[in-house]
């Protein structure tokens, strides 16, 4: 909200009302206030879209329906206003009660309402032909300064007795539109926020917080203390081989030159360390490989007696087969003989029985 304007260029109401509005008034709108008018009239009708839309709504219903809250809502606010003093706050009221008045029973309950919204925004601002944005700032500038703004705080209405007095009064207008003077900052705003503003923007001009004597963009100072500039401590190159001294970066090279003694004693200590390090290794890598060497003969003599024992193997295995023929040769051998044996055996067996018989026949005949 901006500054109150003094008494003295404040009209009566009371006259507005009965007389015509001389031409020769000012008609300063606060960029601030008209902004943010305009943004809350176009979330308005962002959320009265999605309030009155479904998941089946097309675009071309949804920007159908944009244009036509635009237009319920201009004529709400201006229908409210009517007839009484109303002020800013009942401006937002007013801009906030017609948007609750949209919410229906089943808003929200398919789909999220802020996705909702996000969503509806971008597709509203990708196509400002449903409620451009200059129709956005003309309606926020008219509702403040023709109903809502009625104690003045953020429009001027100061009466002047002829044009060269208005103009000398616009030009310094504490709602005079300006922009910023800092080199590629978009941003314009009312006379009377200019300090303001120029107290916290990225745009400007000031002297760097290191003192290095530049004069840096306020939004790039941490970037510029952080890199290239000069009063910025440093760790000296030869900071891992002793150099401990503070070193800012405009004077690097100045410590390099001061110091270039003490950094070589430090690189020759250095080297002398390597050095030793390295005959180290050397003699570690030496015993590596000698051990390597009496491990490779360890293995050649393990491999000569592997082969010798696949050799013997080999001949166990012939042996094996010569072996196992012969036996097969005895077995039969062995069960031709028990044939024999056993043919032998019952011959044997007939012979007695005839000799048995003929002994029975001798007895007989002795007996006669």
């Amino acid at each position: 909200m901006s500054d109150d304007t003094s008494e003295s260029e404040l009209p009566s109401r009371a006259l507005e009302s009965t007389a015509p509005e001389s031409r020769l008034t000012c008609d300063h709108v606060c960029c601030s206030t008209s902004n943010n008018v305009a943004s809350a009239l176009f979330n308005a009708v962002v959320r009265a879209v999605v309030f009155q839309s479904s998941v089946l709504s097309s675009t071309s219903s949804k920007l159908k329906s944009a244009t036509e809250c635009a237009k319920e809502l201009e004529e709400a606010l201006v229908r409210g206003a009517k007839g009484s003093n109303r002020t800013l706050v009942d401006l937002s009221n007013a801009i906030n009660a017609w948007t609750a008045g949209k919410k229906g029973l089943m808003s929200g309950v398919f789909s999220s309402t802020e996705d909702g919204v996000a969503a509806t925004t971008t597709l509203l601002l990708d196509n400002d032909d449903a409620w451009p944005e200059a129709e956005r700032h003309k309606l926020a500038i008219r509702l403040v300064r023709d109903y809502y703004d009625t104690d003045f705080q953020a429009h001027c209405r100061k009466s002047c007795v002829d044009e060269d007095a208005l103009f000398e009064h616009k030009i310094s207008c504490k709602f005079l539109p300006v922009s910023c003077s800092n080199e590629g900052c978009p941003a314009s705003f009312s006379k009377h926020s200019q300090e303001k503003h120029d107290n916290r923007c990225s745009y400007k001009l000031i002297d760097c917080r290191l003192e290095c004597g530049r004069q840096i963009a306020r939004g790039e100072m941490e970037a510029h203390a952080a890199g290239d500039c000069a009063m910025r401590e440093v760790e000296c190159p030869y900071a891992e081989l002793g150099c401990q001294h503070p070193v800012r970066l405009g004077k690097m090279s100045e410590h390099l030159f001061e110091n270039a003694e003490n950094h070589l004693r430090m690189l020759y200590t250095a080297e002398t360390k390597v050095s030793t390090r390295v005959s180290a290794l050397e003699r570690w890598a030496q015993a590596v490989v000698d051990d390597d060497e009496h491990r490779r003969e360890g293995l050649r003599a393990i491999d000569t007696a592997l082969l010798t024992l696949e050799t013997k193997h080999a001949e166990l295995d012939k042996s094996h087969v010569g072996s196992k023929s012969h036996i097969t040769k005895l077995e039969s051998r062995v069960k031709d003989l028990e044939a024999t044996v056993k043919k032998q055996s019952a011959e044997l067996a007939s012979f007695r029985k005839t000799v048995d018989g003929l002994r029975q026949s001798f007895a007989q005949i002795a007996k006669q």
